[in-house]
C-alpha cells in the first residue's frame, strides 16, 4: 500500500472527515484498488495517534458510501469498483430496481410509484442545470476577475480558491464540481493534488485591452506606482507595464496591508495602477487614499483569452447537454 495517511491538526476540518477524504480520494484515483485490505482500526490509531472513535467513525462513513466493506474476523477491504462505460446501463437498472423495492416495502402501489416518478422527473427537467466550476489561481486579484468572467457565462456556478488553500486541503474540491479551471502555470501541480484531475481545464490569461490602452496612452514621462493585494500580482503588473510603456519612471509594486502608508507612497506619483475591484481587497484607509489621489488611477486586470473562452464554453455546453438529457 503506497497511500500515506497524513492528518493535519492545524486546519478547520474534523479529523474523521480528513481520513474519509484521504481514503476516499485514494480509492477513486485507483491508489487503493478493489479488494485491497485497509489498516485495522488499531493500526490507524498507532500510525496517526488519534482516538479509536475517530477511526471507527471514518470507516463507518466510508462503508455507508459504498467505498469499503468490513468482513467479520478478516478486516476491512476496498469494495468500490470504477464503473466502465459498458456497465453504466446495468448499474442504472440496478439502482432503479432497488428504489422500486424500497417503495414497495413502504406500501406504495405501482400506480402511486409512477405518479411520484412523473412528478419528480418534471421537477428535475424544469430546474435550471448549473455547472459547478472551481477556479484556482495563485492570487486573489486574478481569482476575482475570473469569477466575474465565469459568472457571466450561462449555466455556470463559479467558486474561487487560492492555490495555497488547495495545497493545504485539496479534498474540498470533491465530486460535486464539474470542472476545475486553472492556468498552465499551476496545472501540473494540481494534476497531482486533485482527487479527480480529469476535470482539470487549462485557460490562458492576458492583460485586458482597456488596461493596456490606458497605460499606453499615459506612458510618456509619467511616474507610475503600483498598489496590489498580493506580491505575485504585483510582479505581473510590473512586467506588463515595462513591456507596454516607454520613458516612464516605474516604482516597485507595494503590497497593501493595514500597516503601510499608502498616501505617502502615492504622493509623488502621476499614475497609480491598482487591481480591479480594489475596494474589496484593500483596507478602507488605502481606498480613501486612492480616492484622494490627484493623478490618473488605472485599474489592472487580466482575463481569459478568446481561445480559452471558446474552449471553456464548449466544455460547459457539453456538460449542460448531458445534464438535460
Amino acid at each position: 500500500m503506497n497511500v500515506e495517511f497524513k492528518i493535519n491538526q492545524q486546519i478547520d476540518v474534523p479529523i474523521y472527515q480528513q481520513l474519509v477524504d484521504i481514503i476516499g480520494s485514494a480509492i477513486k484515483k485507483g491508489e487503493l484498488t478493489y479488494g485491497e485490505k485497509l489498516p485495522t482500526v488499531q493500526e490507524m490509531i498507532c500510525e496517526l495517534g488519534i482516538a479509536r472513535g475517530t477511526v471507527k467513525r471514518a470507516y463507518d462513513e466510508l462503508e455507508r458510501s459504498g467505498l469499503i466493506e468490513k468482513a467479520q474476523g478478516r478486516g476491512t477491504f476496498v469494495s468500490y469498483q470504477p464503473s466502465s462505460s459498458g456497465s453504466r446501463k446495468e448499474q442504472a437498472i440496478a439502482a432503479i430496481d432497488k428504489m422500486f423495492r424500497e417503495l414497495e416495502e413502504m406500501g406504495f402501489s405501482p400506480a402511486e410509484i409512477n405518479i411520484f416518478l412523473s412528478l419528480k422527473l418534471r421537477e428535475w427537467t424544469e430546474e435550471e442545470a448549473l455547472i459547478k466550476v472551481a477556479i484556482i489561481e495563485c492570487n486573489h486579484e486574478n481569482l476575482s476577475n475570473l469569477s466575474d468572467q465565469l459568472r457571466h457565462m450561462s449555466g455556470v456556478d463559479p467558486y474561487a480558491y487560492t492555490l495555497d488553500n488547495v495545497r493545504q486541503y485539496p479534498y474540498k474540491l470533491g465530486e460535486d464540481f464539474d470542472l476545475i479551471v486553472t492556468t498552465p502555470t499551476h496545472a501540473d501541480e494540481l494534476d497531482a493534488l486533485l482527487p479527480e484531475s480529469k476535470k482539470l481545464v487549462q485557460i490562458a490569461l492576458r492583460p485586458s485591452a482597456r488596461f493596456l490602452s490606458n497605460i499606453i496612452r499615459l506612458s510618456s514621462g509619467k511616474r507610475f506606482g503600483i498598489l496590489v493585494y498580493s506580491e505575485r500580482f504585483g510582479k505581473l503588473i510590473h512586467k506588463t507595464c515595462l513591456s507596454f510603456t516607454e520613458d516612464i519612471i516605474l516604482s516597485q509594486p507595494m503590497v497593501v496591508s493595514s500597516e503601510i502608508d499608502a498616501a505617502d507612497y502615492i504622493s509623488h506619483l502621476d499614475v497609480l495602477v491598482v487591481p480591479r475591484h480594489f475596494k474589496k481587497l484593500f483596507p478602507s484607509s488605502v481606498s480613501d487614499a486612492i480616492a484622494s489621489f490627484k493623478g490618473d488611477v488605472i485599474e489592472a486586470y487580466y482575463e481569459m483569452d478568446e481561445g480559452s473562452v471558446i474552449y471553456l464554453e464548449r466544455k460547459i455546453k457539453k456538460l449542460l447537454d448531458e445534464k438535460n438529457i
